[in-house]
């Protein structure tokens, strides 16, 4: 209810966005994804800490990069201009302020935590298990050092040290919740009209111009990096991987339970903790059968005894090689004398024989696809560590293709959605690898990327290109096509303040609007609550429902400009909504955490003291948005 009624209150898309990557790290999972640079220039000082401006490019160049994994289209220029800079400061800011106000505390984050967290992040296992070139490789991705990487875990722990009592165990009561529980059941009472776009004369030279001046960014071209890349074709490494006999039959007799050569048993187990019960059994189930036996004097089902097919060797890695033996040289119908074991004593029955297990050249196709499958990854990795043993020694990107057999193509520049004047849109891998090549700088040595579904290629960026605008005379069409559209705009925005005008001084709304010679307004009415559940409400019934009353909102759409007008607000009753109340609560109790972390933050760098360098923060918006060049 509460996010509902709030997504209308706010139009920043690209700081919250970043707002949540500071707080969730893409790659690992914790939070702040944020390392300690060496301060230069200062963006601030927080108590006893200095925050560097390489501090924050770094860390804003991680949060974009990092959105670019769901976001391909997203550019550094964009999210600085929309105020990213300053909200990734302001992250770092608050966050620093609760770690040093964590470490006056006395409170610490030991080497052990640190490292417990590191081996727990899913990214950095392989096979359930940490893996420290898997860790190195990711840390690379990310441009984190390892050390960047522990203090900002550090940082993470000391933070979490102090928000997890604050923001733990946080209720709302019903009387905080009612004001936002009304709002949803408030009925709205109005009209919406429409004022059309309308023909105009066309637009003069001066007129084109001021439009292309003052809408510059829209015949900007985005950054563009030109990049050279080849493909690991692992068809072509497969066709070269080879298997030979002795390999085959070394590996089934290491294990042919695997590859179903042992034999097996249909068995019945019955465990119990002492050897007269187990003896007792074993000599009953001669006389009354296995089950009943089993029944009557320890209390099993038929479901509790019966274990299936079993070969000797598994039978004998869940209870004991002395068992199995047993099971397995009894004949079918027979039961074995009672064996003690740590889990108790053991009775089994030898229900059926099983399969009798297959030869080598029956478990062959099984065996060669296992292996192949192996070698064939085993020969990628060496191919991968091929190149990045070479990189790492400076070689250049053709010295490492002709030494691995690749392929370069050389693309050039594009957008990071694959876009570039005049020519057509890159699509499939070639796009792919395009998103991949802004994650790194020229001058970087070559780089493997992972394109998914097991494609890998090779990236070396070369050149960027900066966003620059395209000439009025290249784009001279689309701005007088945008110009006529503005002039028309203007002319149908006239006649819609004139009716809000009209409105505000008579209050009546319908004849303003038929004043002006338009259609009638159409009646609308409507509660919050009754379009809370759908997923895409109309922009239209969002405004209205967000309008005063005894107001006339004006919004734009592509047919012209939107008049809403909402006469009244008529108060409804919370009870004829049953759960809404309790609904409400819930909401504000799922804000209230990060309500509260905001304030706990606000009042920690009151507490160490921070000195903000606005002066820094906007050249470094400036620099990133490109301003500094002039565009």
């Amino acid at each position: 209810m509460i996010t509902f009624i709030r997504k209308w209150l706010t139009s920043w898309p690209v700081i919250i966005m970043l707002g949540f990557l500071l707080v969730a790290f893409a790659v690992t999972g914790i939070g702040d994804p944020l390392g300690s640079g060496a301060p230069t220039g200062s963006v601030a000082k927080v108590g006893g800490r200095t925050i560097s401006e390489p501090e924050l490019a770094g860390a804003f160049d991680r949060a974009i990069r990092n959105a670019r994994e769901t976001n391909p289209a997203l550019t550094q220029a964009q999210a600085a201009r929309e105020g990213g800079v300053a909200a990734v400061a302001g992250q770092l800011i608050g966050q620093t302020a609760i770690e040093e106000f964590a470490r006056d505390a006395g409170l610490v984050a030991s080497d052990r935590a640190i490292g417990a967290v590191i081996a727990g992040i899913p990214a950095f296992q392989v096979g359930g298990k940490f893996d420290d070139a898997t860790y190195r490789r990711i840390l690379g991705e990310q441009r984190m050092s390892d050390r960047e990487l522990r203090t900002s875990i550090a940082g993470d722990i000391l933070r979490k040290q102090l928000l997890t009592p604050v923001t733990g165990a946080l209720g709302v009561p019903a009387g905080m919740a009612e004001p936002y529980a009304r709002l949803m059941v408030d009925t709205h009472r109005g009209a919406v009209a429409m004022v059309p776009l309308a023909a105009t004369a066309p637009p003069t030279d001066a007129e084109v111009a001021a439009y292309y001046d003052a809408n510059k960014l829209r015949f900007t071209v985005p950054e563009r990096r030109s990049f050279r890349y080849a493909f690991i074709d692992r068809d072509s490494i497969a066709a070269g991987v080879k298997v030979s006999d002795a390999d085959i039959a070394a590996a089934f007799a290491r294990d042919p339970a695997k590859f179903g050569a042992a034999a097996t048993r249909k068995l019945q187990q019955v465990v119990v903790p002492d050897e007269a019960k187990a003896k007792a059994i074993a000599a009953a189930a001669a006389t009354e059968g296995f089950a009943k036996a089993a029944e009557r004097l320890a209390g099993f089902g038929a479901e509790d005894i019966a274990l299936g097919e079993q070969n000797q060797a598994a039978f004998g890695k869940a209870t004991s090689a002395e068992v199995a033996a047993a099971a397995f040289a009894a004949p079918v119908g027979g039961i074995t004398a009672p064996i003690k074991t740590a889990f108790g004593w053991h009775v089994v029955r030898v229900e059926a024989e099983g399969a009798s297990g297959k030869t080598l050249a029956q478990a062959r196709p099984a065996v060669e696809a296992e292996l192949r499958t192996r070698a064939i990854e085993t020969a990628v990795a060496d191919v991968v560590a091929r190149i990045e043993d070479g990189a790492d020694a400076g070689k250049s990107f053709a010295d490492l293709a002709r030494e691995t057999g690749l392929t370069i193509v050389t693309q050039a520049p594009v957008t990071v959605a694959g876009m570039a004047p005049g020519a057509p849109p890159l699509t499939g891998p070639p796009l792919a690898v395009a998103a991949k090549a802004f994650r790194h700088e020229p001058g970087e040595a070559a780089a493997v990327e992972d394109l998914g579904d097991g494609r890998l290629v090779v990236i070396e960026t070369m050149n960027i290109v900066p966003m620059a605008a395209q000439p009025l005379t290249a784009v001279r069409a689309a701005a007088v096509e945008g110009a006529t559209r503005d002039k028309a705009m203007r002319a149908a925005r006239a006649k819609a303040d004139a009716i809000v005008a009209a409105t505000k001084k008579n209050g009546d709304f319908k004849a303003a609007v038929l004043a002006q010679g338009l259609a009638a307004p159409q009646p609308l009415s409507g509660r919050r609550v009754d379009v809370a559940g759908q997923p895409q409400v109309p922009p239209i019934i969002q405004a209205f429902l967000a309008t005063p009353a005894g107001t006339v909102r004006v919004e734009p759409s592509p047919a012209g400009w939107v008049l809403i007008n909402v006469d009244a607000i008529e108060p409804g009753k919370i009870a004829d909504t049953p759960g809404l109340l309790d609904a409400s609560r819930r909401d504000i109790a799922s804000a209230l955490p990060e309500e509260f972390s905001r304030a706990f933050a606000a009042a920690t760098e009151r507490a160490v003291g921070v000195k903000r360098n606005d002066g820094v923060i906007a050249a470094t918006t400036r620099r990133l948005s490109g301003q500094d060049s002039g565009q």
